[in-house]
């Protein structure tokens, strides 16, 4: 496993104990709490950005299916994650003003708390989950092939094994949209505030807790310098 990986499974098992412990009020300390995990921790050199260019070669590798084809375009323009965006339901897609609410739903968790926002849609993003959302149930699942158990799992295979056809560089992932998105937002001047908030960043400022965020005319007018 990838030393990130095994950090987020030590720090699931080592909370799960710690409440046990708690719990139960016995004399013991977690064996997981302080083990470091070698070669664990974001770096720049994790993950880098795709380029215009690259994202242009990867059109092709989704526009075969109305399903892939939605969630790339969607992907791209918003920056969320893959799992973020494959478990919304019909009921969170506000197209006629242009956003998606990402919140927990039965079949997807959210990884926090800002994880849980609203984010602008391009027009390309609205038109293709035009073609998926109508005269559907509001509470159904836009993406229903993956709405199940390890379905989250399932979408982020198939969108890898199609992203792997067009690029191979092992620095560069379906996640590296979402690096785009923070660098494009960057670069046109973006404050970092309001980048977080469009991304699902966590913060440790108390202040950013308050109130009930940017609204979305204040994150679209930012996006749209990332879309053009």
């Amino acid at each position: 496993m990838a030393p990130n990986s095994v950090a987020r499974y030590k720090n699931t098992l080592n909370a799960a104990l710690n409440w046990y412990i708690k719990d139960t009020g016995i004399d013991w300390t977690s064996p997981f709490s302080g083990l470091l995990i070698k070669g664990a921790g974001s770096s720049k050199a994790d993950r880098h950005p795709l380029s215009d260019e690259q994202v242009e070669q990867l059109k092709a590798a989704f526009q075969d299916d109305p399903t892939t084809n939605a969630l790339f375009v969607v992907l791209r323009d918003t920056g969320a994650r893959v799992a973020e965006i494959a478990g919304l339901r019909i009921t969170d897609c506000n197209l006629d003003e242009g956003y998606i609410n990402i919140t927990p739903t039965p079949w997807r968790r959210l990884k926090n708390a800002p994880s849980e926002r609203s984010v602008p849609l391009s027009p390309a993003a609205t038109t293709v989950l035009k073609t998926l959302i109508t005269d559907k149930d509001p509470e159904a699942p836009v993406f229903e092939r993956y709405a199940r158990p390890r379905g989250m799992d399932r979408v982020s295979a198939m969108m890898m094994k199609r992203f792997r056809k067009v690029i191979a560089d092992r620095k560069l992932s379906m996640h590296s949209l979402r690096h785009r998105m923070k660098d494009k937002l960057r670069n046109t001047g973006c404050p970092e505030a309001v980048s977080m908030a469009i991304l699902g960043h966590g913060s440790n400022t108390i202040a950013t807790n308050y109130g009930s965020g940017y609204a979305i005319k204040v994150m679209r007018e930012h996006m749209e310098k990332a879309w053009s």
